[in-house]
């Protein structure tokens, strides 16, 4: 079964963030696809660069870099959200890679099921 992950999480005390990345891990350990884990609404919020989480915080952009280093699993951030929060293609954590409602809509069309985490 191949998955798409939409997040809407912020990087940081959002438990939608690291739900999102243990239920991609349990299912790349059973045998299935995580094609990509797109970040929305304040989600994109997991790409930004240095990030300072205390460590009381919950830090869910290096449990989504883990997850991409460990599987390859590609790390999308929506333009639009993005931009309207201030983020653009030169200010993004090494990892994660601008993509637009496009991309999102041609990657649903080739999945067995899109999973939202909010």
């Amino acid at each position: 079964m191949r998955y798409l992950i939409m997040l809407h999480g912020k990087a940081w005390s959002e438990q939608s963030v690291l739900s999102a990345c243990q239920f991609s891990e349990a299912a790349i350990a059973q045998g299935h696809i995580i094609d990509a884990i797109f970040l929305y609404q304040d989600g994109v919020t997991n790409a930004l660069p240095n990030l300072e989480i205390s460590s009381d915080e919950l830090n869910g952009q290096s449990e989504l870099l883990k997850l991409h280093k460990a599987f390859g699993v590609p790390l999308w951030l929506c333009v639009t959200a993005g931009v309207k929060r201030g983020i653009h293609e030169t200010h993004v954590e090494h990892g994660f890679k601008i993509a637009g409602l496009a991309e999102f809509a041609e990657r649903c069309s080739i999945v067995d099921k899109v999973i939202q985490f909010k």
